[in-house]
């Protein structure tokens, strides 16, 4: 019987640590979420930051508003689709005519230099 109630004693505490590891991990996970939404929300302030300075350059340079949202039209359907997006097109390799997607240095399928100058900007 002592073992009936020492084997239930020690299924519970392991119960309990279960359940205390299951909230530590969820309360990690919760915290990492949050970390990867800070992180998100500072990129965006920079690329905000960079656009805004960007524009304030191109305007003292004698360029409108007007002209702007046309630019901004075009691109949007150089992908075919107003949408709201742009989503730069696959390149193919020189050396074996795979598509590449859009910013990779080198061939997916046989590593050569991809000469494309198509990939995105990488904001510093």
């Amino acid at each position: 019987m002592l073992d009936f109630i020492f084997g239930y004693v020690m299924g519970e505490k392991a119960a309990a640590k279960a359940s205390l590891f299951s909230r530590g991990a969820a309360a990690a996970q919760g915290a990492q979420s949050a970390a990867e939404l800070d992180d998100l929300d500072a990129r965006i302030d920079r690329l905000v930051l960079v656009v805004d300075s960007m524009w304030s350059l191109l305007k003292e340079h004698g360029y409108t508003d007007e002209q702007l949202g046309a630019k901004i039209r075009s691109l949007d359907l150089d992908d075919g689709e107003a949408d709201g997006r742009r989503r730069l097109q696959p390149s193919r390799c020189s050396s074996c005519n795979s598509l590449v997607e859009p910013g990779r240095a080198n061939c997916t399928y046989c590593g050569a230099p991809i000469t494309s100058t198509t990939g995105p900007i990488e904001v510093i």
